[in-house]
């Protein structure tokens, strides 16, 4: 459970540094934190696992979250239109993060 909070609370903090930077044009902290939401979209088990190694289901709650989030990352970056090939491109790219640290954890 720690591991949930700790990864929204940090998500939901840099979503809203993300538009406070934005609006005061402060464009390389807004990069800067545009890059830290996209990775924690595309590796959020390896993040839940980084947080709490304990944490049984991480692989699959971290899925399971990853893909709304990466549709909300598709939506952003094609100017707030959704566009069907940007979203299926970012659950693609979820997929294959989370399918690739599955094949690295199962050994362990």
């Amino acid at each position: 459970m720690k591991a949930i909070v700790g990864f929204s609370s940090t998500y939901v903090l840099l979503f809203v540094l993300h538009i406070v930077f934005a609006a005061n044009d402060l464009e390389h902290l807004f990069r800067i934190v545009v890059t830290l939401l996209a990775a924690m979209t595309f590796f959020c088990a390896p993040f839940l696992w980084l947080i709490d190694s304990t944490m049984k289901q991480s692989l699959r709650i971290g899925y399971i979250a990853s893909v709304p989030l990466s549709i909300g990352i598709a939506y952003a970056y094609t100017d707030m239109e959704f566009q069907l090939g940007a979203t299926f491109l970012a659950i693609i790219a979820t997929s294959v993060t989370h399918g690739a640290w599955w094949l690295f954890m199962r050994g362990k």
